[in-house]
């Protein structure tokens, strides 16, 4: 999984170091294949926020359930980012309802891992699929043209890339976008 924030930490190693752990561009993040999303979601440094938010609603021991669930879950620069634009701070009481809906929208019943995305897709003969998340919104899986990776939409027609392209889980599968997608707007 992607470490970004780590990077912050480390630097590239010169000719003049010796080997060591901040010699390396980034540390890697593991994910378990056979650790449920709970897991993983908790054990990467740059899922901090996103973690945090899902505790605050209540949402987050849902990812430890049987499942499955995909989760598009958000990175912690662009969390931050959207929650210095609401008034008020994202994370607020009186903002509940907005951020009970935005993480509603980052998750999926079932287990939509990349195979399963082009699957469906190939059988509606179409570059995208509409899956239903649990803020009741329905989010739009695409496949781009030009490079086959998927990318995100919303019903305004705004599009995210992904950043973690559907990591295995035994209760689901776990994508990481690099944006904010609200489900409006």
């Amino acid at each position: 999984m992607p470490a970004v924030s780590s990077a912050h930490m480390y630097h590239a190693s010169t000719k003049t170091e010796t080997s060591s752990p901040v010699a390396y561009a980034e540390p890697p993040t593991f994910s378990y294949a056979d650790r449920p999303l709970i897991e993983n979601i908790s054990g990467s440094l740059e899922l901090a926020d996103y973690r945090q938010a899902m505790r605050q609603t209540g949402m987050f021991p849902r990812l430890g359930r049987n499942g499955p669930y995909t989760v598009f879950a958000l990175p912690n620069e662009p969390f931050e980012r959207y929650a210095a634009r609401v008034p008020g701070g994202l994370m607020a009481s009186q903002n509940a309802a907005l951020l009970k809906q935005l993480l509603g929208f980052t998750i999926v019943r079932g287990n939509w891992s990349p195979k399963a995305l082009n699957k469906a897709m190939t059988r509606l003969k179409s570059d995208r699929i509409g899956l239903k998340t649990l803020s009741g919104d329905m989010l739009t899986v695409q496949r781009d043209g030009s490079n086959g990776q998927f990318v995100l939409m919303n019903a305004t027609g705004r599009v995210v890339k992904l950043w973690l392209n559907g990591a295995p889980q035994s209760n689901g599968t776990l994508y990481i976008t690099q944006e904010i997608l609200p489900p409006h707007g």
